[in-house]
This record gives C-alpha cells, structure tokens and sequence, in this order.
C-alpha cells in the first residue's frame, strides 16, 4: 500500500523557446575584411576548440572557445606560408573525427599553383605536409580550371581516409586518399554534373560518397547529391532552400533526422536548412526544416551585408551543443543555436523530477522518442545526476493496481556480476538479457502522483532490497511521477547516479525496460527496446547499450546509443568468415514474390538460413540441416508477405555468422 506523505509541491518551470528560428549565441569579426582572408571553420570534438585559419595580418590558426567566442590561443603556424596569399597561405580547415587537423590552400595549374595539404596530429603540433602537387586532371574537353582548395571535406580514418575538393570554374572533383605512409595521394577525379557546381560545397555523407555539393558561378546550381560518378541523386527544391549563388553546404543529423544546411554569401548572407528523408529504396524526398522562413541574416558589420563575390562561408555542426558554427564571407564568424527548430536538451532541475515530455510543453521532442511497444511510447534522456524515463498511455496509473514497472541495469557488462534472472516478482518475465546489476520496481497508484517502489541490487547471490522508494526525494535511488494534471496517461521515472540508486563509478552501461501485470504470470504490458518479446514469461534478447552517458549526449543518436539484439543482430554488408562461408546479398532486391539467395561453404557444415521480420519474429526457415562445400542457391517465395523490410540470417553450426536485409514490395 502506498503511504500517505506530505509533500511540497514545486512549481516546475518549463524553458521555452521560439520556434522555427535559428538563434544566435554569439558573433566575432574581429578576422573579417574587405580582403576576404577569414573563410574557413572547424570544430575539434577532440578537444572542444573551435579552429579558425586567417590570413589576416599573417597565416595562423585561431583557437577559440566554442561557448563564448573568445579567442584563447593560436596553433604553430610554422611552415604555413609567408606572404598570406592565397596560393602560398593557407584557406581552409577539417577536423576528422580522431582529431587529425587539414588544412589546405589554393592549388590552380594556370598559374602553377601547387595545391598544398597539411595535417596537424593535434592542436600543439607543428604542420606536417601531406600532399603538395601540381594537380592536373588533363580533361580532355578543355576550357576549365584545374583549380582546388575552395571546397574542402576530409572524412574517415587511417588509410580509409579520404580528401574531396574542388574550386572555381572546375567541372572536377579531387579525391585524394590517404596510403599507408600517412600522405595524400590522388585517387581520382569525379565529373561534377556541371562547372562550379562543387565550388563552395562538399560534404561527404560516408568515406566514399555519395556528395552534398553546392556551388554558384555560371549556372548557379542548386544543392544536389551526387553519386561516386558524379550522377545527381537528389535535388534540393528551390521553395526550400533557393538556388541563386548558395555557398557551402552541410549534411548533418539528430537520430533519425537528416539535415541539409546552405549558407548565401552571394546575394543575402543567410542560412537556410531542409530536412530530407531516404526510403528504402534511396528515394529522397525533401521537407521544410522549421517553416518557408527559417532564414538567419548573419550581417554583423554595419546595417546591410558586404557583398562576397567569392561566395566564401563555412558552416560546421557541434553535435555536444546541438549548435551550428559559421563563417559568413565578410560579415561574420558566428555560433548558431539549433534548438529553435529541433530541441534536443531537456533542461533539468538537480535533484528533482522535471519532466514533462509529451510535447505539450515543448520540453522533449520526437527526438527523444526511442521506441513503441503495444501502443506505450518510450521516451529516454539523461543529464548529470540521473537517468530519466517517460513511458506513455497509463502505464502506473492503474486503478486495478496490479500493473507495475521495471528499469533494469547492467553496469558492468564486461564484468561476470549480476544475474538475468529477475527478482522473483518481476511479473511475467523469464529471463533479462544482460546480467543485471540493478533492477528498479516501481508501484502502480490509482491517481497521479509520486509513487513508491524498490531499487534492488544483486549482492553476488541473491537479489536484495537496496533501498524503498517513497516520496519526492531522489535520495532514495530512484523516483517516479504517476502521470500528471496537463497528461495523465504518463509515467515519469529519474534513477539518480548515487550510492542508493545506479552509483557514480559505471561508465560503459546496458538497460532496458517494462511494465508487467503482478505475479509471475502476468501479462506483458510493453517492454523496450521494442523488439522484446510481450508474451507471458518472456525472455528478453535486446537492450539499449551506451559507452557512457555525458551531457549533451543525444540518446536517439546511434554514436551514443545503440540497440543491441542478441537474436537477430543485423552486422555490416559483406561481412563473412574469410575463406569458410559467403552469404550474398539477394537477388532480385528488391523482390516480389520471389527472391534467391547464393551461399559459398568452405567446408560441409550444419546450416540455418532462416527469414525474420524487424521485430524478430521468424517468418520461414529456408534450409536446416547438413550442407556439402560448395555453392548453394537458396529460393525464397511467400506472396502472403506485406511490404517491408526483411531479415535473413545464416547459422553456422548454431551461431549466427552473418544476417542482411531484403525488401518485399507488393
């Protein structure tokens, strides 16, 4: 039974913002002239710096604070160029994600020009040059520029790392690729659909492409995606994002959300952003970010823009701050709040509950939203001092008072301790998927409220009270608000980082959740990750896994958060045992109502191939039993199957060696 406590009622402040605008955190022009010498920035996550190379009074690289815009130091600029021109100076910069610094000039074979690398193994070392050569890409058509340096993305790691650029009056994209010995050489060249279409712009979505390019100049193209061949796979619709002299150009994303961000240092200095979407078969299709205004005018010097015949602008996203940091032509170095149009911060108050994540209150958005299992929606964020939950439909409010909820934990899972079996009146489930090391239980209430429950922890034998929850007091490892006076079909938990809830030492962490009738042959109400199982006794096989869980951490962001399922793990595309087994990938895919599938055996072995869904569920087992070595076709049909996405995996002597996907369309 519940107590009867008295509480203070605290009145829960929502910060709201203005939506659909960018909002500005702070400007600097203190490296912007007429001369056009500041055109290029990077953000380090390595070592949260912003890095601004100019050529203002002399070549350096600025290292500033990303919070405020001070500027707090400069790199060594040896070796960087005396003059401060463009040919022999430097003019723009990547960061790559380990930390390696590029920075390249301006490279024109016309004037013999070499175009020029450097890389920078951190923030105190001294440049190293890493490709410098006459670049000619001996077009056979003639009448264009060999001219580099004027668009700039460096993108992956060690030999798998590759440089793209190109410049003005250039129908070329350079690829460099990095060898074994650390430098740049050339791989390629990509034809660009059209002259300067690639002049302001790249942005490469993976390693080896496909490209968001943009340009300006003779056909003032607009921002498109291209292919490894240069093909235009997607257009941005002028409405959205206008045509007319973009300049720069920024592929980014939140979770699920994908972004296109363009600057227009040509005509009006401002940014404009669309939100795309890809299908599964790579149709793409484009969307307003915010409404047919989200425009920001990045004009600090005087009342009007200082026209940039250059186009010159840089746009980088900080993924910790959800900010964009831009250089605008000869107007501008900037720092661009996002959470206008897409918030992703809850803010919290320390210590306390405060949480309201329907959306009604603009607190939490879609992005927050990490699965949906039997209609509740599951809601997940964290901050400094817990980890917080938001279950929706009535999940604690109860009137029968039989339906209860389990946060499970597992914080160490390299380590041999805790246990996947559950406390015994975790009702209607069989067995966790990770050892789990705490397991809060949480009690259903008929009203809203707070509510009581128990954080039990496993001592090494036996699964024990660790300590009551009862009350508006974190203290006590745990709390959680039974829905709410603006939305009672919600349930709200916080589980603190404290001796009596998940401690403070853990950093790498496994969790799941549900909700279960009382008993152990409860019902399943809903359990998360959403690929569980909900029948009665269950044995669960997913769960969420994190490396840690740091501010600004964006918990629908695969790079922080990651969904891992033991029973069906869908691995990356062409990964086999080298030299035993070979799954291909199916043909014709997509297919209807008839697929086949090649496996090559190294040797004869016990074989599954076998056909799920995406939530796990098997739909047909295709082969079972013993296989000679060799090549075998494997034939797939079901005209009763709806349209979607597929899964088929290989067992090999009962392991999972590999699994794809495959597309059903009626």
């Amino acid at each position: 039974m519940k107590k009867i406590v008295t509480i203070l009622l605290f009145l829960i402040m929502v910060t709201s913002v203005s939506g659909q605008e960018y909002r500005l955190v702070w400007a600097d022009y203190d490296f912007i002239n007429g001369d056009d010498v500041t055109r290029s920035v990077a953000w380090n996550p390595v070592t949260d710096h912003l890095l601004v190379p100019t050529r203002f009074a002399y070549p350096r690289i600025v290292i500033m604070d990303p919070e405020t815009g001070i500027v707090i130091g400069e790199m060594d600029s040896t070796g960087l160029g005396e003059r401060g021109t463009a040919e022999e100076g430097i003019e723009l910069i990547d960061v790559t994600a380990d930390g390696k610094i590029y920075l390249c000039n301006l490279g024109w074979k016309e004037s013999d020009w070499n175009f020029t690398v450097w890389e920078f193994e951190n923030e105190d070392s001294r440049a190293k040059v890493v490709f410098d050569q006459l670049v000619n890409s001996q077009d056979p058509t003639g009448g264009y520029y060999d001219w580099y340096g004027a668009s700039l993305d460096v993108i992956g790691t060690g030999t798998d790392k590759y440089l793209y650029t190109s410049g003005y009056q250039n129908n070329k994209m350079l690829v460099l690729k990095m060898d074994a010995r650390g430098n740049f050489v050339i791989d390629r060249f990509i034809e660009l659909p059209s002259i300067n279409s690639a002049r302001h712009g790249i942005s490469a979505v993976t390693p080896e492409g496909p490209f968001w390019i943009n340009g300006a100049g003779d056909s003032y193209p607009a921002p498109r995606l291209i292919d490894g061949e240069g093909n235009i796979i997607a257009e941005v619709p002028d409405s959205i994002i206008s045509h007319g002299g973009t300049s720069t150009i920024l592929h980014w994303g939140v979770g699920d959300y994908q972004f296109v961000t363009c600057a227009n240092g040509f005509l009006n200095n401002t940014l404009r952003s669309a939100r795309y979407f890809e299908d599964d078969l790579g149709t793409i299709t484009f969307s307003y970010f915010g409404d047919d205004s989200d425009s920001l005018m990045l004009v600090y010097q005087g009342t009007s823009p200082v026209m940039n015949l250059n186009c010159s602008a840089d746009i980088v996203y900080d993924s910790t701050r959800h900010w964009l940091y831009t250089v605008m032509g000869n107007n501008s170095l900037a720092a661009v709040d996002m959470d206008g149009f897409l918030k992703v911060r809850t803010p919290r108050d320390t210590g306390l509950l405060a949480i309201q994540i329907d959306g009604k209150m603009k607190e939490y958005c879609e992005y927050d939203h990490v699965g949906t299992s039997q209609n509740h929606d599951l809601y997940l964020t964290w901050g400094s001092n817990a980890v917080y939950f938001g279950i929706t439909d009535h999940t604690l409010q109860d009137a029968t008072l039989k339906n209860q909820l389990f946060l499970a934990f597992d914080l160490e899972p390299d380590g041999d301790g805790g246990s996947s079996v559950p406390p015994s009146d975790a009702g209607g489930v069989s067995a966790l998927p990770f050892k789990a090391d705490v397991v809060v239980h949480l009690e259903p209430w008929d009203n809203f409220d707070y509510t009581t429950g128990w954080v039990y922890t496993w001592n090494g034998s036996e699964w024990v009270v660790g300590s009551s929850i009862d009350g508006f007091d974190i203290g006590y490892g745990a709390m959680a608000w039974v829905g709410g006076e603006t939305d009672t079909t919600l349930t709200e938990v916080a589980v603190a980082f404290n001796s009596a809830g998940l401690g403070e030492d853990f950093t790498k962490i496994r969790m799941m959740t549900y909700s279960a009738e009382a008993g152990s042959d409860g019902a399943i109400l809903c359990a998360f990750p959403d690929v569980n199982p909900t029948e009665t006794g269950a044995a669960f096989t997913a769960y969420y896994e994190a490396d840690s869980l740091g501010s600004y951490m964006l918990p629908n962001n695969p790079d922080y958060l990651r969904v891992v399922n033991s029973a069906v793990s869908v691995n990356p595309a062409g990964k086999t045992m080298p030299g035993q087994f070979t799954l291909s990938q199916n043909y014709p895919n997509p297919f209807n109502p008839k697929t086949e599938i090649i496996l090559t055996l190294g040797e004869k072995v016990h074989v599954d191939v076998s056909v799920f869904d995406l939530r796990g569920q098997l739909v047909k087992t295709l082969t079972h039993g013993i296989l000679n070595q060799g090549k075998h076709t494997i034939q797939f049909e079901d005209k009763n199957l709806s349209s979607g996405v597929y899964l088929y995996r290989l067992n090999i002597d009962g392991k999972n060696v590999d699994t794809k996907k495959m597309v059903y369309i009626k």
